[in-house]
């Protein structure tokens, strides 16, 4: 009752978008054809990992709409839905919902690379660097963020942005790519200078929004991957449209859109480059769902789109979960999101 009262009078204050938004995009991007995407039985050499930040089926569908009813990701061969719910609450935040992805377990909201006893569990990128596969994270708020820490930090709080960088400084990546210079000391930084082959520190915070940011994540996408295929034994990348969620957290409806867009791009990038090299996996998915955005109407020919947020934080949805090429078949279905990191490494021919 308590939250229905304070909705209500959220929406009286004009606080809430209560009243539903309506967005024309102009221009709509190229998607690779479906036919050109495959599924392959074959080992996984590389993995690639892309997590839309607060990205749930809505948000891919205000997205569907606004680029004239297509999108790289819908074209994916196999489609299912992550459950999202944390070790300590119905809707989680991402913290919990990084870990689970990265970690393959449930997590307490606000703990990172941390089972519900609070014991360290190792992430997908700690396991494929120990496997001699090379490593990178590119995503578009800070590199120190919760969804990128979960794949190398073991911390109660994400807000132990100290802690947390000292992790990724120690974490061994090979590509480093977001927002968060502010986040390192220059001894930090000049190590992850050293450490690493590309390191792209792009802003003190978080990178700027995709309306200002051109094709800044599209394009770092091309060049991890352009680095990461050098390596004999393969890699593990991960990519986080990770400005979704702060676009819907403030429930704006036309940069949420163009998040999902810019996302969807970079899902394109990694589509081109899978076509020569199919010994690659590819899962694209979500933490959770932010804004609970619903869809009230629009029109994919004139790229016109019509929405209503219900809240300014996560909703307790599963989220949609697409795949391509090899061990993709395993992705189909409803699943717990703790379900991925293991089928990535059973695609990737590692132990659990």
């Amino acid at each position: 009752m308590k939250t229905l009262c304070l909705i209500a009078g959220l929406c009286a204050l004009g606080l809430t978008a209560c009243a539903s938004q309506k967005y024309h995009h102009v221009r709509a991007h190229e998607t690779i054809a479906s036919s050109e995407i495959s599924v392959q039985r074959a080992r996984a050499r590389n993995v690639i990992l892309m997590i839309g930040d607060g990205m749930g089926a809505e948000h891919v569908w205000a997205a569907w709409l606004s680029n004239q009813g297509k999108l790289n990701m819908t074209a994916l061969p196999v489609t299912g839905f992550s459950i999202t719910t944390s070790g300590s609450h119905t809707v989680t935040d991402s913290a919990a919902g990084g870990t689970a992805i990265a970690c393959g377990c449930k997590a307490v909201n606000g703990q990172l690379g941390l089972n519900v006893q609070g014991d360290s569990v190792e992430s997908l990128a700690e396991q494929m660097r120990r496997a001699g596969k090379a490593t990178g994270l590119v995503v578009t708020k800070s590199v120190t963020d919760a969804t990128p820490a979960a794949f190398y930090a073991h911390v109660r709080s994400r807000k132990d942005t100290p802690a947390i960088a000292a992790a990724l400084v120690n974490a061994g990546f090979d590509v480093v790519a977001g927002g968060g210079r502010a986040d390192f000391t220059q001894e930090q930084r000049d190590l992850l200078q050293r450490r690493s082959r590309l390191l792209e520190l792009a802003a003190e915070g978080e990178c700027e929004a995709a309306g200002k940011r051109g094709d800044w994540l599209p394009q770092m996408v091309k060049r991890a991957l352009s680095e990461l295929e050098k390596d004999e034994d393969g890699f593990f990348l991960m990519v986080e449209g990770s400005k979704i969620d702060i676009s819907a957290h403030v429930n704006d409806l036309p940069e949420t859109v163009r998040e999902v867009l810019d996302f969807d791009q970079a899902v394109g990038v990694v589509l081109e480059w899978m076509k020569k090299h199919p010994d690659t996996l590819l899962v694209v998915t979500a933490d959770h769902q932010t804004g609970g955005l619903s869809i009230l109407g629009g029109d994919k020919e004139k790229r016109e789109v019509e929405g209503r947020f219900t809240t300014f934080w996560h909703s307790g949805v599963a989220v949609p979960l697409y795949a391509a090429g090899c061990g993709a078949s395993a992705f189909g279905g409803v699943r717990d999101n703790t379900q991925i990191a293991p089928e990535i490494r059973q695609a990737a021919g590692m132990k659990p």
